[in-house]
């Protein structure tokens, strides 16, 4: 049977419960928002522009960034998604219920109406659009020495792309013609130096292969290829943390509870794991609960191995997953103390309580969130459902993909072993396999679930977690997105 891009976004989207239809309701509330937006007061009369990729449509953010004596100026002006969602309102409760935008290949399931993520709200160039912004002064090492935060109103000046930028950083700013050329030099400054903040820090450098996946008229991919991480999007990343971690700071600052994005500490058993299945490969780091704090120096020694971004997955694999929590916990990944998602309100409903939660500080009328622990829960189990379901489409674009290669040989590593088989991924394929134990070379294996490996115990055959394989592509199940191997 010959499935289509449409029978996998649907089948994603049943199996995780992603809303895509709106409430009548919801929708009247939006229709009834004036889009005709007037410059008032408020206006912020600097050279903000947008920084995204090609296809985006929400425009969460807008930057400007400026020299001044005590170092740099940085704005981080975010759409003012809170002005136009009330609380408790139809679209409220709509976006609540989603709490994120889902992306798949060819298609999004935003969190709010298109009226509001993809014009009131979006930070569209020559534009009015109202914001709540965040006024950072920093040191001349990049260190943040004050912060504001408040409302306002911006016009972008240019919806710019990742790929634009890049070529104006690389041609040493020149390339690109506007107001705010000067704004993006002393934006790529400001990064560089927020950089060396960040090693200093030992925030964790995952570089982890994604696939791009170029697809023809009909849906389907005719090639695969690594996603390319350029400087301009580090660049919109700093900044973005730089923002977050105000918020984080304010909100500790002003409430008991508020929304924090956690990330907790690996688990010692995980990490014991991933130290024997790193020694496996050659790799002797003595890692255990006590010096964890050394994956970055590890994560360094990795860079210029063609195994680097399967060992990088199985640091991942170690660590615990980042939640939404009312009390502030930190971030092991990023090394922060206090962290917060301020950015993407359009997209994230956490987001969309920290801007109420900040207007509430600047207005000195304290809103507090009922149910905030139950409302945080719902809404990191909904992120992890959309990310699922993400992959799991294109999963399954991936299988169709590999059809053309049933029969033939790759080079895998291991991922994961169970009693029943070993998952295999296999890096030019971006994608990961499943051999069944009946494939293996005849023995008798048993599962060892400390050294994570499969283990023969007739003729000493051993198969362990992180182990280089040669595999041949055999059963294929598109819908399913699975891919049985044999050896």
């Amino acid at each position: 049977m010959k499935y289509s891009i449409e029978d996998f976004h649907n089948k994603a989207i049943n199996d995780y419960q992603i809303k895509s239809d709106w409430s009548q309701e919801a929708l009247t509330e939006a229709k009834l928002i004036n889009s005709d937006i007037k410059k008032d007061a408020s206006f912020l009369d600097y050279p903000f522009v947008t920084i995204d990729g090609e296809d985006a449509k929400d425009f969460d953010d807008a930057i400007y960034c400026e020299l001044i004596d005590e170092g740099f100026n940085l704005k981080v002006a975010i759409a003012d998604v809170s002005h136009y969602v009330k609380e408790d309102s139809h679209l409220d409760f709509e976006a609540m219920n989603r709490a994120t935008s889902t992306y798949f290949p060819r298609k999004v399931i935003p969190m709010l109406p298109e009226k509001l993520s993809n014009e009131v709200c979006s930070l569209q160039p020559n534009k009015f659009r109202r914001v709540l912004y965040a006024d950072i002064k920093l040191d001349k090492d990049g260190h943040v020495q004050a912060y504001q935060f408040k409302r306002g109103m911006i016009k972008s000046v240019a919806r710019l792309t990742y790929n634009e930028v890049e070529g104006f950083i690389d041609n040493k700013f020149e390339g690109l013609e506007g107001t705010y050329q000067k704004s993006l030099a002393a934006s790529y400054l400001l990064f560089q130096k927020l950089l060396k903040l960040r090693a200093y820090r030992g925030a964790l450098e995952l570089d982890i292969a994604e696939p791009v996946l170029n697809m023809n008229s009909q849906g389907f991919v005719h090639k695969l290829a690594s996603r390319r991480r350029l400087v301009a999007h580090q660049l919109i990343e700093e900044f973005m943390l730089v923002a977050n971690v105000c918020a984080a700071n304010l909100l500790k600052k002003n409430f008991p509870q508020s929304v924090f994005r956690n990330h907790d500490y690996p688990e010692s058993l995980k990490i014991d794991r991933l130290s024997q299945s790193l020694k496996k490969r050659g790799l002797n780091w003595e890692g255990t609960a006590e010096n964890i704090n050394n994956l970055p120096k590890l994560l360094e020694r990795l860079k210029s191995r063609p195994d680097k971004s399967t060992l990088h997955m199985m640091v991942l694999q170690s660590m615990q997953r980042a939640a939404y929590e009312p009390e502030c916990k930190g971030h092991f990944g990023l090394k922060y103390d206090e962290y917060t998602h301020f950015t993407s309100p359009i997209r994230r409903y956490p987001d969309l309580i920290v801007h109420r939660l900040l207007k509430s500080i600047i207005d000195k009328n304290l809103n507090v969130i009922e149910n905030l622990e139950e409302i945080l829960e719902h809404c990191s189990t909904k992120e992890r459902d959309a990310e699922f379901a993400s992959k799991q489409v294109i999963q399954c674009l991936i299988c169709c993909h590999c059809k053309q290669f049933i029969g033939q040989n790759f080079k895998g590593y291991i991922s994961g072993v169970k009693d029943f088989g070993l998952f295999v991924d296999i890096p030019e394929l971006f994608t990961t396999g499943m051999l069944h134990v009946s494939e293996l070379p005849s023995d008798r294996y048993n599962f060892n679930a400390r050294s994570q490996s499969l283990d023969g115990r007739r003729r000493g055959n051993k198969f362990t977690h992180g182990d280089k394989i040669d595999v041949y592509i055999g059963e294929i199940s598109e819908l399913e997105g699975k891919i049985s191997l044999y050896y």
